[in-house]
């Protein structure tokens, strides 16, 4: 009810009210990182939290994302601007976040430009003509089991060590579907159907376990890893 009376008192002090209207279904969201700023011409709608609860079983990056995404178009507010990002820890195997939202008018123009930059970036990493694809691991620092690493695996193959606060770049020659993995106290996998002239996103982690932990790996929309993977510091040499 505070919620409910907060939002209408905005709507309410600002001459343009559709955006204080739910979003339908699979509008597009922008999600902003920590490291960047809202543009100066949206509105702010105000806030949301997303927390663990205590019962939440798909509590990953994404399903985190996407939750946020969906309270965001109840809100009728369209940019996602993380405050704050808590990665699974000894209080809960779920991420948890904070955030500001709000409406951007011209946000399907935005979206256009940023996916036109990224999409320009990728072409200089891989070309589409490519008769191989790639796969960028990375592993942001902090979060629980910060001092756990674990080797990953496609199919057969060791390809690397993914450390905390790690990123690296994999060649991958295979046409159809793979299998990565990795191995702690308990074996992890995602499976994948590669395609030349692409490029992958895989963001690694460390979940709850009995004793050390458990690896955890998913695969994060391309507009998305691009932004997460460039703002990491190269390897060192």
């Amino acid at each position: 009810m505070k919620h409910f009376f907060a939002l209408l008192t905005a709507c309410l002090l600002m001459p343009a009210i559709a955006f204080c209207q739910a979003l339908s279904a699979g509008t597009p969201i922008l999600i902003l990182q920590e490291n960047e700023a809202a543009p100066t011409s949206a509105k702010h709608i105000g806030n949301i939290r997303i927390k663990d609860g205590g019962f939440k079983m798909r509590c990953g990056y994404e399903q985190t994302m996407e939750e946020a995404r969906n309270k965001a178009r109840s809100q009728g507010a369209n940019i996602v601007k993380i405050t704050q990002l808590k990665r699974p820890d000894a209080l809960s195997t779920c991420y948890r976040l904070r955030a500001d939202i709000y409406y951007q008018e011209d946000l399907p123009a935005m979206l256009e430009e940023r996916r036109a930059r990224q999409e320009t970036a990728l072409k200089a990493m891989l070309p589409d003509t490519a008769s191989y694809s790639l796969l960028c691991v990375y592993r942001p620092k902090g979060g629980y089991g910060w001092a756990v690493g674990y080797n990953l695996h496609v199919n057969d193959s060791l390809v690397g060590r993914v450390e905390n606060g790690c990123k690296f770049t994999i060649k991958l020659p295979h046409n159809g579907e793979i299998k990565i993995w990795a191995r702690t106290e308990a074996r992890e996998e995602v499976i994948v159907d590669v395609r030349p002239g692409q490029i992958y996103f895989l963001r690694c982690g460390v979940g709850m376990g009995a004793l050390v932990g458990r690896p955890q790996l998913g695969f994060i929309r391309p507009e998305e890893g691009m932004e997460e993977f460039a703002a990491m510091p190269d390897p060192k040499e």
